[in-house]
């Protein structure tokens, strides 16, 4: 390093859309010194090539905000800078030709009520007048959407790069950033114009991400595969027409539009991904506006169809194949938010870059300025993928989400590829009793419990697994349930500083005598939700936490983050190698009391108090909690010792009623004892804004968000809802409505099957009245009843119950 080396407060890698629209906002929220390195001309790796869409029709509120705010983002750098963004609001129609995807349109128009995005559910006849091209004999219906479009990625790279530059940040085109360092605080950059200095390092590096991020101690969960799309000839039905809206149809798994007078297909073939750069090697340097031959044999099925739905393209020939490699990652979401590595940011993973861009750049300018984002963004968050993200589970994992981007997405559709990823030692012996699994963070689940073999049938309304699910939870009411919980988020925290780090960050106090359990928040410095704990003290410098095993590595690296230089403090991540299984029901001590000699009564075992036991011979960790309101134990152990664990509390407890529960009774039963989890908890919301207050301790002592917390006024409020439908259930994300108008939106829910209601959780705007609110689900208004309490044993005496 020589004394030429110059001092960032940020520095970009990666000149595509996605590093350029998160240096604009960061400019536009003040942050300006800034440098983008770019290691060729901007938008030369994938971005020049993209096709530009950028819908309003989409299955999700993130993914509308996003888009949404793409738009608005774009057009108002146009109107400032006078550089054309080649922006052509056309409008659209997503296609449906199965009932599946009416659902799933019906499902869209929910997003569209929540962003007042203008849509409209319409029939063939509409999509014949928008587009009187397009065969439409085996169109159900289509979302029409009329302010979305297309736009020109070049433009509005330039105008985005434009507006920067005038707000006073750099930019440095032919200037490669060729490794990276700590130093002190700081990343020591080395380009090859010289050495640099920064306090942050965003990463937007798209199809190179994986090598950078290597410079940083990351595994980045990104994969370069190749999209075709096809420019044909001019279209001579084209001439003297206004455009044509863009359609999107999952029958051939693409989009067709007009691109001046021509016609342009895409395609996403559904039975390969071809990839290129795989991991961990990534792209090479030298590539630049890289584009590959196309594969005819490959996406000729799908084209023939892509012909036979707009026959006037069929006999046209094709002047232009477009065949470039765009990231995806394994869930097809992007990467945008703090990264693992301290003060590095990730903004890249993006398979929709035009359309991600300016909505992705504001959420990762908001986090890294503020501190808090304006929308929910665990979905985006880098650190959701943990260690069981393997270099193959990540290349085909992501294959699998490539083929299925135009499948219909049904509630509980699962990825099926390396299938079952994690099979611990559970796995046999339930699906020997027919479970049926769901993936959660790499292990398997069992959703339900039907015919060995069985395969669950998906979709939005109540299916054939329902009766199922309704008995487990009224056997686990009736006598007992047990359910394989090993895929859990499990800490020790030891040492005698631990209990001054767990109480400096949560919002409740931690247990002050050994052996009792108390449930803490531990909250961002804006005073919103970090995540949720519990916390068991077994002795004073020993304790022991659990938590969702989605947030297993994000909480374990944030909680060790806070140990102040000199204390005491060792954390020991269990995750991986223990498991937990939770008995729960009135015969639960019944069957315990034959596996153990420990005194199991309310004086010596009260209700939320833990100790360390054998049961069947097995030293346990015994939790006296039940998320699903009844008297019960979470029995956590190593998970070599799972299996004979499982199999003594069957060999004592089939005589008392035991039985096997699955995830979905487990949610229902949940949802009756009005408990709040991780739909709820979200990254935009604080303790106040969902009636936690009991569970804040202020008075007295200080933890991180306090001041934020206590200052600002909730400005949200949940209510738990009766939704007076029996044959559909709350999913989250759905429009609450209060006169046909938008106040607010579901968070989760589930049919509570001992009580025969279905029930769920609404956010709502602060001072939004009780009465008269209902639900959109399936473009259906469907009226709620609000209740003050839980529907099952409001008074919570089962749990606390002595026998």
């Amino acid at each position: 390093m020589t004394d030429t080396t110059r001092t960032i407060q940020v520095a970009i890698i990666g000149g595509g859309i996605m590093g350029v629209a998160a240096q604009f906002q960061l400019a536009e929220n003040g942050w300006t010194d800034t440098i983008l390195f770019e290691k060729a001309e901007l938008t030369s790796g994938s971005t020049w090539h993209a096709a530009g869409q950028i819908a309003h029709a989409v299955g999700s509120r993130i993914a509308g905000w996003i888009n949404k705010t793409s738009i608005e983002t774009y057009k108002r750098v146009e109107a400032e800078t006078g550089q054309s963004i080649g922006w052509h609001e056309v409008g659209g129609f997503r296609i449906a030709t199965t009932n599946d995807e009416v659902d799933w349109m019906k499902s869209i128009m929910g997003v569209g009520k929540l962003l007042d995005l203008p849509m409209e559910l319409v029939g063939p006849d509409d999509v014949a007048k928008g587009n009187p091209f397009y065969r439409t004999s085996d169109i159900k219906a289509a979302v029409q959407t009329f302010e979305d479009g297309h736009i020109d990625p070049s433009g509005v790279t330039v105008a985005l790069a434009a507006a920067t530059r005038a707000r006073g940040a750099k930019i440095e085109r032919h200037n490669r950033v060729i490794g990276a360092s700590r130093k002190g605080d700081m990343w020591l950059l080395k380009t090859e114009k010289g050495d640099v200095l920064a306090e942050h390092v965003v990463i937007a590096a798209g199809s190179y991400a994986n090598q950078v991020g290597e410079w940083f101690g990351l595994k980045i969960p990104s994969v370069s595969c190749l999209h075709h799309y096809l420019v044909t000839d001019t279209v001579p039905e084209f001439l003297d027409r206004p455009e044509l809206p863009v359609m999107r149809d999952n029958a051939f798994g693409g989009y067709i539009r007009q691109e001046q007078k021509s016609g342009l297909i895409g395609i996403y073939e559904g039975h390969v991904c071809p990839t290129v750069w795989e991991m961990p090697q990534g792209a090479p340097w030298a590539a630049e506006n890289e584009l590959f031959e196309a594969d005819y044999d490959s996406i000729g099925d799908f084209l023939m169809v892509a012909f036979d739905k707009m026959p006037i393209l069929a006999d046209l020939g094709i002047k232009r194949v477009v065949r470039g490699a765009i990231t995806h990652t394994p869930d097809g979401g992007m990467l945008v938010g703090p990264s693992g590595a301290p003060n590095v940011w990730l903004s890249c993973g993006s398979s929709i870059g035009l359309a991600w861009g300016g909505g992705a750049g504001k959420v990762l300018a908001d986090w890294m300025v503020h501190g808090e984002t304006q929308i929910n963004t665990r979905g985006m968050d880098p650190r959701r993928y943990g260690d069981f993200s393997t270099d193959t589970f990540i290349v085909e994992r992501t294959k699998d989400e490539f083929m299925r981007r135009h499948d219909t997405p049904c509630p509980g559709k699962q990825f099926e590829s390396l299938r079952p990823l994690n099979r611990h030692p559970l796995y046999d012996r339930l699906a020997a009793k027919g479970a049926v699994f769901g993936e959660v963070a790499g292990w398997e689940r069992p959703r339900y419990f039907g015919q060995v073999g069985e395969v669950e049938q998906i979709g939005w309304g109540h299916q054939n697994w329902h009766v199922n699910a309704m008995a487990e939870a009224k056997a686990t009411r009736a006598a007992a349930g047990v359910i394989d919980l090993c895929a859990f988020a499990q800490f020790e925290i030891t040492g005698k500083d631990a209990g001054t780090l767990l109480d400096r960050l949560s919002a409740n106090k931690i247990p002050t005598r050994d052996g009792r359990i108390s449930l803490n928040h531990l909250l961002t410095d804006k005073g919103r939700f970090e995540t949720e704990i519990t916390i068991w003290r077994i002795a004073e410098d020993r304790y022991f936490t659990g938590s969702a095993i989605a947030r297993a590595n994000p909480d374990f690296d944030w909680i060790k983050s806070y140990i102040r230089p000199g204390e005491d403090v060792q954390m020991t991540n269990l995750s991986s190698n223990w498991g937990m299984l939770a008995l729960s029901g009135p015969a639960a001590r019944r069957i315990m009391a034959e596996l153990t000699e420990a005194d199991l009564g309310n004086a010596a075992f009260p209700w939320l108090s833990g100790q360390e036991i054998a049961v069947a011979g097995i030293p346990c960790y015994a939790l006296r909690v039940s998320f699903v309101g009844e008297l019960g134990w979470e029995l956590h152990a190593p998970l070599d010792r799972i299996a004979a664990l499982y199999d003594a509390l069957f060999e004592a407890g089939t005589k008392h009623g035991l039985v096997d529960l699955g995830s979905y009774a487990f949610n229902g039963m949940r949802m009756e004892k009005a408990y709040r989890a991780s739909g709820e908890l979200t990254t935009d919301v604080g303790p106040f804004d969902v009636g936690l207050d009991r569970f804040v301790r202020a008075e007295e002592r200080d933890f991180v968000g306090k001041d934020a917390l206590l200052a600002r006024r909730p400005d949200w409020r949940l209510y738990y809802a009766e939704l007076h439908a029996d044959d559909i259930d709350i999913h989250g994300g759905e429009p609450v409505l209060l006169n046909g108008t938008p106040v607010g939106l579901t968070t989760s829910g589930g049919y509570g099957y001992t009580v025969g209601k279905s029930l769920g959780w609404l956010f709502v705007r602060n001072g939004t009245p009780r009465d008269g609110l209902s639900v959109q689900i399936l473009n259906r208004s469907i009226p709620v009843t609000v209740h003050d309490d839980a529907i099952f044993d409001p008074q919570n005496l089962r749990p606390r119950s002595e026998d």
